[in-house]
């Protein structure tokens, strides 16, 4: 098997998310009661009384007392009972207002905290992406996008739980409870509990941060589901010079980790056999310390929250019923610094309860929890990752290699540029790819569009110069720039580009180079029909000045475009496929 160098591009931004905090306004006050003036209370008792002095004074035997007495009295009780009804009445509606407006309050705040929390599962689904999309990303811009000196280097993903909103909900400092609205408040009270917590987004930790990470209960396969997962990231997202993996296993459990033999951070990076590199799958504990004496010599005791060691690669151990002495440094009370073990056995059970994590599967449902002093904190559901998918993920990796390991020079990969084959998507090597699979028919979107450089972020950088009624960008184009500037590697690249993803049944090209046929001269080149003795009449016409017709000296090129022409015409003739595309390059000094 070849292999393929791979140039990591500048990091790839994930998806922002909010932060901070939102400080939630308080729910509205009760309208409070005025109390009312010991005048006014007396004032119907007086206007009663009145209205009796009334009709004592204008005589009781009077039928006119009585009528203006009693209308009197029947006045003062309406605008009694008038008062107290539109007093309520009117703080009912005050409060009714009130409501509305906390509740369309509350309306807005929900949906500016989904959108919150649909950012958050998008940043991380983007980071810590499920288990089984990985081998979509091997061979991709994001493969070992990660660097020592990353926030979230070496953590990974060990399933789905609840997490606390990215920005965190803050409720109102009120006075007391009674002197609420009732609604408002239980509306509040509601919206809290349910935005503050989102539920089942990628859980992830930092293998930084324990010397060892001790996965226990349930059974054998859902255990090494969950650890097959964990290395499948590891080996995804960091470089075999940022990372080294072994394994040590024995009996039935070492079948299972046989696709590790596949992956370039399992090669010993010195040692050699017969295959090539030497696998770091053993039986013992001892011998992947011995393989890697160089890689652990001078690393100092394990300590949560001291600085990476620079300039080294960190280790992960996998360990199934391997074979452990106790004697190993490895293993030590205290662990190593940027050395992490992953046992399934329990075979460093004391490391594990001083400087590890303990994670436990549930044996009766698919829950993981980590186990603390006051015992199993549950907190979600474990990721898995099968053999099968595990083993294509490795053989997907297995022939990469990066610049500095491939060459035996220190390169910068964030700093180096990928090769026109890997913008192609080409696997391979140039005298070896498959040309029937590079040349098989292309969608509508992908035809006549190639690559031929990448942007500041690392995506490729396409042009199609199909015609714009076919969404392209059209079929004309200049490339300005000073003498030596890289027009003519521009052309060259973009030349290769389409010759190696259509055939010669889809596309021809005329290639005109008024320079005597530099830019596309080589030594692979045997028939060539570039147009050289226009050369020398096209450079007198330029010296003799603007004014002078030069459209006389390019016979040659009409021949070419009309010879191009018949060619389809004749295949017209024969019932064979559509005439191909011609595209016509040109090439000053």
């Amino acid at each position: 098997m070849g292999t393929r160098v791979f140039r990591r591009a500048a990091r790839l931004p994930p998806p922002a998310v909010p932060t901070g905090e939102v400080h939630l306004e308080a729910p509205p006050e009760i309208p409070r009661l005025v109390p009312t003036s010991p005048l006014l209370r007396l004032l119907p008792l007086l206007m009663v009384v009145g209205s009796l002095g009334f009709i004592v004074v204008i005589g009781v035997d009077n039928p006119t007392s009585w009528l203006f007495g009693g209308m009197f009295a029947l006045s003062t009780l309406g605008m009694v009972a008038g008062g107290a009804t539109r007093g309520g009445g009117q703080r009912r509606a005050e409060a009714d207002e009130d409501r509305k407006d906390y509740l369309r309050y509350l309306a807005q705040m929900r949906r500016r905290a989904r959108d919150t929390a649909a950012d958050q599962r998008r940043a991380l689904e983007w980071t810590h992406p499920d288990p089984a999309a990985l081998v979509g990303l091997a061979r991709g811009p994001r493969m070992w996008e990660r660097r020592p000196a990353d926030p979230d280097f070496a953590h990974v993903r060990v399933g789905r739980g609840s997490q606390r909103l990215a920005t965190a909900l803050v409720p109102p400092q009120t006075g007391p409870v009674d002197e609420l609205e009732p609604v408002s408040t239980v509306a509040l009270r509601r919206f809290v509990r349910t935005h503050s917590i989102v539920p089942d987004l990628p859980t992830a930790v930092s293998l930084r941060a324990f010397a060892s990470v001790a996965v226990t209960g349930a059974d054998a396969a859902t255990r090494r589901g969950l650890v097959r997962a964990l290395v499948a990231q590891m080996v995804t997202f960091h470089s075999p010079d940022d990372l080294v993996v072994a394994v040590a296993a024995t009996g039935p459990a070492r079948a299972e980790w046989e696709w590790v033999k596949w992956l370039p951070h399992a090669a010993h990076p010195r040692l050699a056999d017969g295959a090539g590199p030497v696998r770091m799958v053993t039986s013992s504990l001892a011998a992947v310390e011995a393989w890697l004496a160089p890689e652990l010599a001078g690393r100092g005791r394990f300590a949560r929250g001291a600085a990476p060691v620079a300039d080294a690669a960190h280790v992960v151990v996998v360990l199934e019923d391997a074979e452990v002495t106790r004697a190993e440094q490895i293993v030590l009370s205290e662990g190593l610094a940027g050395v992490t073990l992953i046992d399934l056995s329990d075979a460093v059970g004391t490391l594990t309860g001083r400087r590890g994590l303990g994670l436990v599967l549930d044996a009766e449902g698919p829950r993981v929890g980590a186990l603390g002093q006051q015992g199993v904190e549950w907190f979600g559901r474990p990721d898995s990752l099968g053999a099968a998918e595990a083993e294509a993920l490795a053989r997907r990796l297995a022939p990469c290699r990066t610049p500095a390991v491939v060459g035996g020079v220190e390169e910068e990969p964030l700093l180096t540029s990928p090769g026109i084959l890997e913008l192609l998507g080409v696997d391979g090597e140039p005298d070896t790819f498959d040309v029937t699979a590079a040349w098989r028919p292309r969608p509508v979107r992908d035809r006549l569009r190639v690559p031929f450089g990448v942007s500041a972020d690392g995506e490729p950088v396409e042009l199609d110069i199909k015609e714009a009624a076919q969404e392209g960008m059209g079929p004309h184009g200049l490339c300005v720039g000073a003498t030596g500037s890289g027009k003519s590697e521009l052309l060259r690249t973009l030349v290769l580009g389409l010759i190696t993803t259509h055939s010669s049944e889809v596309l021809n090209l005329v290639l005109v180079d008024f320079k005597g046929g530099a830019t596309f001269a080589g030594p692979n080149v045997d028939e060539r029909r570039m147009c050289d003795d226009v050369a020398p009449g096209r450079r007198a016409c330029f010296r003799a000045g603007p004014t002078r017709d030069c459209q006389g000296h390019g016979p040659r090129v009409t021949r070419a475009l009309g010879a191009l022409v018949g060619r389809g015409l004749r295949c017209g003739d024969r019932g064979t496929s559509a005439m191909p595309s011609c595209a016509g390059t040109v090439t000053e000094r």
